[in-house]
């Protein structure tokens, strides 16, 4: 599995830097009820914040109990959602073997009485491209339901889930991040199967959040002629807007500043990228969500992303200034995708994000660790 495979192309494509950091400073649209984040001040604003922590809750709730090093994660992040996969492996299917055997042995129930709750990310194999045949079929649909299904049961007390459906979607069609005559096809069906699935969650799960989820880069670069990088999302509006909020990732493995190879030139950072990411989206909504955020090194995952850039990216994301950007752009949800990067505090990574949690969100209810 990929887990948010970053290509050469995909660098490429992910130019930003000091030539975007201007960008995204225009005025917020008035989408719905999500105008409220701007309405409040920083401290309620902080307080309205969640975060969790993947990519396989059952590992990492076992793996608290038996590894000191997993329980100080926990402790430092105290995370209010477990974060989650259904991937695709083969185009035709999504993998609910997982969540039938958690579900069948009782863990689902266990976790809501424990306190957390769950956030489900569904992606597709991009190793060959054109894809993303699984997210426009009806089994798409059969999959998220009975997902669904397990989880209504695990949670009679209907507290939120959280559902970023087909990450990185924009990368599974030629050409990659890019609405033309020759894309759109497959995106349209993409967005009439993403309000099916969303209709078939909240059937079973009326309080459920649904949304789609981008790669963070879309919104570092733009061809408008094209129809590609921030152009490619005006298309997706109208679907968006129907939608519970809008998901997105952010998997920049170099520190900001960071020379870059591919970009000839500093990598914006993780930081810059997720800021850009909740200027373009917060005119659409006001509920955004960062759904997996980890410096990633593709080839060496899992758990393994840069540490020494988690350390300077929290720094940075634990700034007054940037917090309050975000948050009264919508920004109120976060997952970390490797709770592994963590563990021994390697570059100080598990201190910085202990500081940045102690900035952000009420403490999680009910388990101790």
């Amino acid at each position: 599995m990929s887990w948010g495979r970053q290509w050469p192309r995909r660098q490429v494509l992910q130019m930003g830097g000091a030539l975007l950091a201007a960008y995204g400073v225009a005025g917020c649209g008035q989408g719905s009820e999500n105008v409220a984040p701007g309405n409040l001040n920083l401290s309620k604003l902080l307080a309205r914040w969640e975060v969790g922590i993947g990519a396989d809750p059952g590992r990492f709730l076992w793996e608290i109990e038996s590894d000191p090093q997993v329980a100080a994660v926990a402790r430092g992040w105290d995370p209010h959602f477990l974060s989650g996969w259904l991937n695709s492996f083969d185009h035709r299917q999504g993998d609910l073997s997982f969540w039938r055997n958690w579900h069948q042995a009782g863990l689902l129930r266990q976790w809501f009485e424990r306190g957390y709750t769950l956030h489900i990310i569904t992606w597709e194999d991009d190793t060959h491209r054109p894809c993303g045949d699984y997210h426009i079929s009806q089994q798409f649909i059969q999959d998220v339901a009975e997902l669904a299904g397990y989880i209504a049961q695990a949670n009679p007390q209907g507290r939120p889930t959280y559902w970023s459906l087909a990450t990185e979607f924009s990368y599974w069609r030629i050409p990659a991040d890019t609405y033309n005559a020759d894309t759109a096809p497959y995106y349209q069906a993409l967005m009439r199967n993403v309000l099916r699935a969303r209709q078939a969650i909240k059937e079973r799960l009326p309080e459920a959040e649904v949304a789609l989820c981008w790669g963070g880069w879309i919104a570092t670069f733009d061809d408008p002629q094209r129809g590609s990088g921030r152009s490619m999302v005006e298309p997706f509006a109208e679907t968006m807007s129907q939608m519970d909020g809008i998901a997105f990732q952010s998997m920049r493995q170099r520190r900001p500043g960071e020379f870059n190879p591919e970009l000839n030139g500093p990598d914006p950072g993780n930081p810059e990228q997720i800021r850009l990411c909740c200027h373009l989206f917060a005119p659409i909504h006001r509920n955004l969500m960062l759904a997996h955020y980890e410096p990633s090194i593709k080839d060496k995952h899992p758990n393994g992303g840069r540490a020494d850039t988690v350390q300077v990216d929290f720094a940075i994301m634990s700034r007054r200034e940037w917090l309050q950007e975000v948050s009264q752009l919508g920004l109120r949800r976060m997952s970390l995708m490797h709770y592994g990067l963590y563990k021994g505090d390697p570059y100080g990574a598990l201190t910085a994000a202990r500081q940045f949690r102690a900035r952000v969100g009420l403490p999680a209810v009910a388990r101790r660790v």
